[in-house]
């Protein structure tokens, strides 16, 4: 049990930062340990079946059994979709989780029913009395949006929900300032930086007059670097909540002012929220009612619980579905009909975008969101290289140009490509070509991206007949990664039908490339690009080490459709 006696803010739940990864590695426990005590030695027994696994990311190194609880312990069971006690189990809810067919629903009642004080976190003092995503869903729809700032700054100040009006006050009051910034001559980021400094001096007064000012991260004292530690600890709480909202389907995101919003179509799904869930938290003597309150699938009720709602939101988006039809059907059938509006509306914006972007329209913008990723001044950079490559590959040619990240109903990236699968998929004529960026560095970059690229190239060579190409793309190459690529092209291999053509192209080299197509009079086609992978490969066989290789791959790009 956590205690939260004594604290002075709440807290998001943050690992796994991204809820993308929650669904396969609650399948891997459940699947392999039911039944059996949670345990350092099931932990680590745990953690390493699941280093193993293809869609696994991260390191099997460090503390095992730690990286385990981090993983299990954190939002599998704080929002009810796990029992660990007396033996690992799925929960009701877990199940609709894992194996359902609409998860994102089972997501969002969980956090909706997420609180503090609980069994879970113990308030003696009786200080707290919050459903904390449920109050910052409120103040996203009372103010249009959040920044990340703004929940890190003031969000995370709101113990309980009487408190929401002044918190509600002061981001207003912050947004006031900010919009005065230009004629001070203040940059936001200096604005920003004071605005911690103040509200953390207000909030921890009585540990700064006493010199109370340890943290578990250092033993520097100073109240520089304990302010700087709360800062950042505020910061990693923000973005995991927006990462967690996101994942319920009622939030998007503006990538290039971190402002999360609701998506336009799922208005009337927040407001029904706002207006039918319970405010204040309920009171649990005993951890068992609390996990049992928690795995209900089915509360609390949603918009799309409601059937003559749903109809509506169908008619809404189909005003052509017979009536008569739809209303014999059960709340089941109807969701399936919904999603599946949804989805080929989805499929209708991504096709628009494609066209869109092959006439170049684009370019100016998928430059200038290259720079503010190289830069980190976009929201996930990770995530929109990704999509940001994609974009240039759907602008470059005329193939089939497939991103396995995962788009929200507002058509913005949501999730990177899970790990068993390449970032994108090229598919032309005669060829194929899978892309895969990262935004790692140095030894992290050959131990993220070494096997799994080429592991990723060898099982794409297996389903097709055609030439397989593999263009790995970073802002900074590392020599190790480099290497690797190196020496598997001028090698034999037979689980690669010959020679791993895998290609790496700095962040750089690659906007260089972009620039040239776009300034080509006649734009680049398949057979172009076949052709360039072809001869930026084949520069291994003449290159006398990997430096070399990239040397002569950076000069060819800088020519190429010249």
């Amino acid at each position: 049990m956590a205690v939260i006696t004594g604290k002075k803010t709440i807290f998001f739940v943050t690992s796994p930062r991204s809820p993308n990864k929650l669904a396969d590695e609650i399948r891997f426990l459940v699947e392999n340990f039911s039944g059996r005590p949670w345990n350092t030695e099931t932990q680590k027994e745990y953690y390493m079946g699941l280093s193993k696994q293809k869609f696994f990311v991260g390191t099997a190194t460090g503390d095992i059994a730690f990286k385990a609880r981090d993983r299990i312990n954190r939002a599998p069971k704080s929002l009810g979709l796990v029992v660990l006690k007396p033996v690992i189990a799925l929960t009701d809810a877990g199940k609709k989780y894992v194996y359902g067919k609409r998860p994102e629903e089972i997501f969002l009642r969980q956090l909706l029913k997420f609180q503090f004080p609980s069994p879970y976190h113990a308030d003696k003092d009786g200080f707290f009395d919050i459903k904390p995503y449920l109050e910052l869903m409120r103040l996203i729809h009372d103010l249009g949006s959040l920044s990340k700032n703004e929940i890190a700054l003031f969000v995370i100040q709101l113990t309980n929900f009487s408190k929401y009006q002044e918190i509600k006050n002061k981001i207003e009051i912050f947004r006031d300032g900010v919009k005065g910034l230009r004629d001070k001559k203040i940059s936001y980021k200096k604005f920003v930086f004071d605005a911690f400094i103040s509200e953390l001096k207000m909030l921890f007064k009585h540990e700064i007059l006493e010199d109370d000012l340890s943290t578990r991260e250092s033993e520097d004292v100073s109240i520089d670097k304990f302010i700087a530690t709360k800062k950042r600890n505020y910061m990693d709480y923000a973005d995991a909540a927006i990462r967690y909202l996101r994942a319920t389907g009622l939030f998007t995101i503006n990538p290039r002012t971190f402002k999360i919003y609701t998506i336009p179509d799922k208005e009337k799904d927040l407001e029904y929220i706002l207006e039918n869930t319970d405010r204040k938290t309920v009171n649990f003597s005993i951890a068992d009612e609390y996990e049992k309150y928690l795995s209900a699938p089915t509360t609390p009720l949603l918009i799309s619980d409601d059937k003559q709602e749903l109809i509506k939101k169908i008619m809404n988006r189909e005003p052509a579905t017979e009536f008569d039809s739809i209303d014999a059907m059960n709340i089941d059938q109807l969701k399936d009909v919904y999603y599946g509006i949804v989805a080929e509306d989805l499929s209708i914006l991504v096709e628009k975008e494609k066209k869109k972007l092959k006439s170049y329209q684009e370019y100016d913008d998928i430059i200038s969101t290259f720079y503010e990723i190289e830069k980190k001044e976009i929201a996930d950079p990770p995530l929109f290289l990704e999509w940001n490559v994609w974009r240039s590959f759907a602008m470059l040619d005329d193939g089939d140009i497939s991103g396995n990240f995962k788009i929200d109903d507002d058509g913005i990236p949501l999730y990177t490509a899970p790990g068993n699968t390449p970032d994108i998929v090229c598919r032309y004529k005669d060829f194929e070509t899978i892309v895969e960026v990262t935004m790692s560095s140095g030894h992290k970059q050959y131990e993220m991206e070494g096997e799994p690229i080429a592991r990723h190239y060898g099982d794409h060579k297996i389903t097709t007949n055609k030439d397989v190409y593999c263009i790995f793309i970073a802002p900074q190459l590392s020599g190790a990664a480099v290497a690797h690529y190196f020496v598997l092209y001028r090698t034999n291999i037979e689980k690669y039908g010959g020679r791993a053509k895998i290609i790496p192209i700095s962040l750089g080299d690659f906007k260089k490339l972009l620039n040239n197509a776009n300034n080509s009079k006649v734009k680049p086609t398949a057979d172009d690009l076949k052709k360039l992978w072809s001869e930026l490969a084949a520069l291994a066989l003449t290159s006398d080490s990997e430096v070399e290789w990239c040397r002569k791959i950076s000069t060819k790009v800088e020519t190429v459709f010249r």
